[in-house]
This record gives C-alpha cells, sequence and structure tokens, in this order.
C-alpha cells in the first residue's frame, strides 16, 4: 500500500466512522465523578503492550485523575481515523500512522508524546517444528503478514530481507487477512510461516498449532514500534490531561521493570479475561527473555528509534526520502521530561 492510498483508507474512515471497538472502562467507580473522561484508541489489544495495562489496572490512570475508555481498533489506520476525525482523543499505534497524517491534507498535524515499546514484539512462528532453521528456508513458502503499509508488514519485511529472503519470497507474503480472522486462517492451513502478535500465539503454541522461529523485535533491534500521538489541538488545548497520560505510563513502565511475572499477570489480568494467570504469565516471561528490550524503559520516544522507524518505511516502499519527518517536527518531548524527571 502507497503512502496515498493509507491517507485515502484515513479519510474515508473517518467520514464513515466505521470502526468495530472493543471499550474497558476505568477500573474502579468508586471516585468516577471526579475523574476527566477520555478515549483513547488502541491499535489492538495485546500484552505487547503491558505497561499500559498495568499504569490502568494498578490504578495509576485513576491516580491521575483520568477515566480513560479503551477503543479497540485492529489497525492502525483505524486509530489514526478516530484521532484525526475526534471520536478518539489520542491514540496508540505505530510511528507511520503519524507520519502518514503528518504527510497528508491535514492542517491538524499529529504530535507523538510517549513512548511504550521499544521494538517490533511479533513473534514469526512456523506450521511444524523446526530444529535447526535457517533463513533460506523461508524462500519458496507462503508467509501471512499484516495489512499492506503496516508496522508488522514493514518490519517483517525488513527482517527478511535483512537476512537474505528473496524478492519473489517477500513480494508474495499474504497481506490480505485481517488482525481478527487470523488465528482461523491459520488453522485452516494458511501459510507456512506466519506472524501472530501475543495473546494469540500463546494460544496457538498451547495447541501445538504454532512454534516459535524468531522474535521479529531482535531481529530488528531498537527502532520505535507503538506510540501514543493526539493532533496538535487538542494538546495545546489539554496539555494537563497528555501530561497526567504520560505520568500514568512512566509509573507503568516503572512498575514493570521490577514486578515479578506474577504480579505484573495479575495487574494485566481484567484486559485479557480468556486467559489463564499461566498464560499472561508465559507471555511476560517470553517477551522478557528475547533477548532486546520490547517495552520502552522510558516514555522518552527514542531519536534513533524514530529515525530507523522511518528506514524501515522507506525500505518497504510507503514513504520517500523527502517525506521523512524530522524528530522535532514529530514528537514533542515536554511530557517525556516532565514525567521522567517526577520519579
Amino acid at each position: 500500500m502507497t503512502m496515498i492510498a493509507y491517507l485515502k483508507t484515513f479519510r474515508s474512515l473517518a467520514l464513515a466512522g466505521a470502526v468495530a471497538t472493543v471499550t474497558f472502562g476505568s477500573m474502579s467507580g468508586a471516585t468516577a465523578a471526579d475523574l476527566v473522561k477520555l478515549k483513547m484508541a488502541e491499535v489492538v489489544r495485546s500484552q505487547f503492550y503491558i505497561p499500559m495495562y498495568v499504569a490502568l489496572g494498578k490504578g495509576f490512570v485513576k491516580e491521575e485523575g483520568l477515566d480513560v475508555e479503551m477503543i479497540t481498533t485492529n489497525g492502525g489506520d483505524r486509530a489514526g481515523a478516530l484521532v484525526l476525525s475526534g471520536q478518539a482523543d489520542f491514540g496508540l499505534a505505530g510511528p507511520e500512522v503519524p507520519i502518514y497524517i503528518y504527510n497528508g491534507e491535514s492542517a491538524d498535524k499529529p504530535y507523538i508524546f510517549c513512548a511504550l515499546t521499544a521494538t517490533d514484539g511479533l513473534f514469526l512462528v512456523s506450521r511444524e517444528k523446526i530444529e535447526n532453521f535457517k533463513w533460506s528456508m523461508i524462500d519458496g513458502k507462503k508467509i501471512m503478514g499484516w495489512r499492506p503499509g503496516s508496522t508488522p508488514e514493514l518490519y517483517l519485511e525488513y527482517v527478511l530481507k535483512k537476512n537474505g529472503a528473496k524478492a519473489d519470497t517477500v513480494k508474495s507474503i499474504i497481506t490480505n487477512i485481517g488482525p481478527a480472522a487470523r488465528d482461523g486462517a491459520w488453522l485452516a492451513g494458511t501459510g507456512d510461516f506466519a506472524i501472530f502478535n501475543e495473546p494469540n500465539f500463546t494460544k496457538l503454541e498451547k495447541e501445538g498449532k504454532a512454534h516459535l522461529i524468531a522474535s521479529i523485535g531482535k531481529e530488528v533491534g531498537r527502532a520505535d514500534y507503538t506510540l501514543f500521538f493526539a493532533k496538535k489541538s487538542w494538546l495545546e488545548k489539554n496539555p494537563g490531561l497528555a501530561q497526567k497520560w504520560t505520568n500514568a505510563i512512566a509509573k507503568g513502565q516503572a512498575f514493570v521493570k521490577t514486578a515479578s511475572a506474577e504480579d505484573i499477570a495479575a495487574a494485566i489480568a481484567p484486559f485479557f479475561p480468556s486467559l489463564s494467570k499461566e498464560e499472561n504469565v508465559t507471555v511476560v516471561n517470553r517477551y522478557r527473555t528475547v533477548g532486546v528490550p520490547i517495552w520502552a524503559t522510558t516514555v522518552m520516544p527514542d531519536k534513533g528509534g524514530l529515525a530507523k522507524a522511518q528506514e524501515i518505511m522507506v525500505e518497504g516502499g510507503v514513504l520517500t526520502e523527502d517525506k521523512k519527518v524530522p524528530f522535532e517536527k514529530l514528537v514533542i518531548t515536554t511530557f517525556a521530561d516532565k514525567a521522567t524527571a517526577s520519579q
């Protein structure tokens, strides 16, 4: 998908308002009347965003005086459309979303104001267990990827090219299956390899239907992957609210650094009601043992990480060199600075 096509998708979604949502209100109604209500569009529901769910589940968001309703959009383009149209106050998605919007027609440009993840959190899996995997085994096989132009698809293609995959293999990646249909498609026999996020991978692994090959994030290294962003006008009108949310995320990050997997699993349990505590613990431990930091350790977006993200977009053919957005025009660091100083 080209940048122009992606921007057209944003406009059509914003106009139609057609977004399938899953919402989760505040964790306590005891003082709900005293809290400021906000809406946040998250791209998917995944333990990849554990520091955010910890911030909500441990009451850090409520301590900041906020009651945040999460709208699960199952697509970065949809999250961007909700933010653009004002149906969400801010969003959580890959950096490609605010970059696409920035390069579009909207005069009200988006700004990234808080970091959440440090690299890709998806895993490359195989249908059959492979003891001694070599990247050459990918060639000639079908790979179930993600939507064209999305962060998961761009990072997958980057890793495949980095490891010498043939051009035909990359071009033949299956990209037309929506997030909600991917598990079923895999179980029905689509693809020899696939990328999955959590908790989907753990569920499939438990059933013996998927086997771990590689962490995409470990292969990529630091490249900012999901961040909180809002329109410039919203941030100018609501700097205090943006600061409160960033403060809460910083507290969530601090908790995740030192807490046990069991304590983290207990904190996020309300957001994953279909999972057992043991499954959540498995996911936490998997992310902690990948070999690189999957979650951002501070709320400050990383300049080098965002530069690499844009390099991946250029290599993926969805961004041209002249459309790269300078860090200073894409990121407001004020909120992260204050949140970090208060820790």
